[in-house]
């Protein structure tokens, strides 16, 4: 699937974003403004290793940082409701 549309850029930006907090649920299950800090900082990090052909793609469809964050933090609450019903 070509990665050319904000709907897969964000799929896959929230892919990666559950991964992590799989990973590292002691980064996750802090204090709100912890918590917060941490999924602004993941976003940030996604942002920031993007490779030049990501950066193209991004700037071509109009994404920006705040939407890696508002996508990172759509995918914690996907993630915190999961485990909920585990």
């Amino acid at each position: 699937m070509a990665k050319n549309n904000i709907g897969v850029v964000k799929q896959e930006i929230q892919k990666l974003a559950i991964g992590n907090y799989k990973s590292y649920p002691e980064e996750y299950e802090k204090a709100p403004v912890d918590v917060a800090r941490n999924i602004q900082s993941l976003a940030r990090g996604y942002w920031d290793c993007r490779e030049y052909k990501e950066v193209v793609r991004d700037e071509k469809l109009g994404i920006s940082l705040e939407d890696y964050q508002q996508w990172t933090k759509e995918a914690y609450s996907a993630f915190m409701t999961a485990q909920s019903m585990n």
